[in-house]
């Protein structure tokens, strides 16, 4: 006999290489955990970022659902038989983007595997318990007010460590998706399509978590948060009397001038954008469909509005050379961002390099995911393809003489605490190389 309500259990692992493990509350989980409790559902979230094995506590539950990303697999796995152990009855779910990307290569030792964004495939789940498939795929509706804001309740929102202007701050998504396919992403084939909440609900929940508390900084974590001038217009509209500090997104090509003006006096401090290149070859490899010269007016737009600038950058992306990354150095030199962070590229299944890595001269993509990592704690990322022009060794040598050079600049406006770590370490490497 099916139970109409059921113990579930979410699960977010730890990722041992990465540079700050405790940065952001699991948002996805907080949105899964809030719906699930919408049909009735006792939930629970056990957060392990940061938190050693060896004092690991997974609760009985029904049904588990554990997030998997590439580098964290392994320990996904770990945890999945961890929570058979528990509950040899139970089901356990592998979410999150690694299974989305290539669901059929998914451990036995996960009973089911969901494709996509989780709300409506664990109700799904839930509903069918126990009697479940092995693949659920449900997409989200379009109008995403219909969801419950995310359950905060169930994590500390103070123990993470994401700071603006030396504050604490909060994510909030106010859309889903990006209406671009940039040849690194792996989830550009799954959120083509942009949902968005009204800024309406997007005002209430950050009043919401201004009383409840006491936070008034927050970082919009959408893939472009500038993206539809008309609903800016009216959040920005709503945002301004809140009196809040705020991070978001923008987009070189989409962007003007007024959006910054627009975007400061609505307590923006911050704008940030994926630059990724300096060099027009890069970006054109990468279907960023924008230009140097529009990445430059940008980040000049967002100086004279008076916010911080920050620009991502991709290093590695197949084609990737010595001349590329000195045509991204001496753009650094020109546009002089206040503040950047460095990723090498990583071949995650689903990306475009991934299911066509010929069409980039690649010639080998290693499949350790382990290793799949963009940054580690020691400041330098993973060389996870061979291509045609480049050896992995001959990468490595550009990107530590790329990074030594970039960690010679300084960053202005205050950057996260494992930013600031970062920078000692690098100079403690250099210290002991010389």
């Amino acid at each position: 006999m099916r139970k109409s309500s059921l113990t579930i259990e979410l699960l977010h692992p730890p990722h041992p290489e990465s540079i700050e493990d405790r940065l952001d509350a699991p948002l996805g989980l907080l949105y899964i955990a809030a719906n699930l409790r919408k049909y009735g559902h006792e939930v629970r979230i056990n957060d392990l970022s940061g938190i050693p094995q060896s004092e690991w506590e997974i609760g009985m539950a029904d049904i588990y659902g554990t997030t998997m990303y590439a580098p964290t697999m392994a320990i996904s796995e770990q945890i999945a038989h961890m929570c058979k152990e528990i509950n040899p009855a139970a089901k356990v779910v592998a979410g999150g983007a690694h299974p989305t990307a290539i669901p059929g290569e998914i451990s036995p030792v996960f009973d089911i595997v969901g494709v996509g964004e989780g709300e409506e495939i664990m109700v799904d789940i839930a509903r069918d318990y126990p009697d479940n498939q092995r693949v659920y795929r449900k997409p989200l509706g379009q109008d995403l007010d219909t969801y419950p804001n995310p359950a905060y309740d169930l994590v500390d929102p103070l123990s993470y460590k994401r700071t603006l202007g030396g504050e604490l701050a909060l994510t909030i998504l106010t859309s889903r998706g990006c209406p671009y396919r940039c040849s690194f992403c792996g989830l550009a084939d799954h959120h083509k399509t942009v949902k968005k909440r009204s800024p309406e609900n997007v005002a209430e929940e950050i009043e919401f978590l201004e009383e409840r508390y006491g936070i008034t900084k927050f970082i919009f974590q959408d893939d472009i948060f500038t993206v539809n001038k008309k609903r800016l217009g009216r959040m920005l509209d709503l945002i301004r009397p809140l009196e809040i500090g705020f991070k978001a997104h923008g987009r070189s090509g989409n962007d003007t001038e007024e959006d910054y003006l627009r975007l400061r006096d609505a307590g923006c401090e911050i704008i940030a954008w994926g630059i990724e290149s300096g060099s027009q070859k890069m970006l054109d490899l990468m279907n960023k469909q924008t230009t140097v010269k529009k990445n430059e007016e940008v980040i000049q737009w967002a100086k004279d509005a008076g916010l911080i600038s920050r620009a991502f950058f991709v290093l590695g992306f197949p084609g990737e050379d010595q001349q590329t990354l000195e045509e991204t150095m001496r753009f650094i030199e020109r546009t002089d961002p206040d503040q950047y962070f460095v990723s090498n590229f990583v071949p995650y299944p689903g990306t475009d390099v991934w299911n066509n890595p010929e069409k980039y001269g690649v010639t080998r993509i290693h499949t350790d995911f382990e290793e799949y990592y963009q940054v580690n704690g020691n400041g330098f990322g993973s060389r996870n393809i061979e291509t045609e022009n480049l050896s992995r060794e001959e990468f490595e040598k550009i990107e530590r003489e790329f990074r030594g050079w970039i960690n010679q600049r300084q960053q202005r406006g205050a950057v996260q605490e494992y930013e600031s770590e970062l920078e000692k370490k690098r100079l403690v490497l250099k210290e002991k190389a010389a």
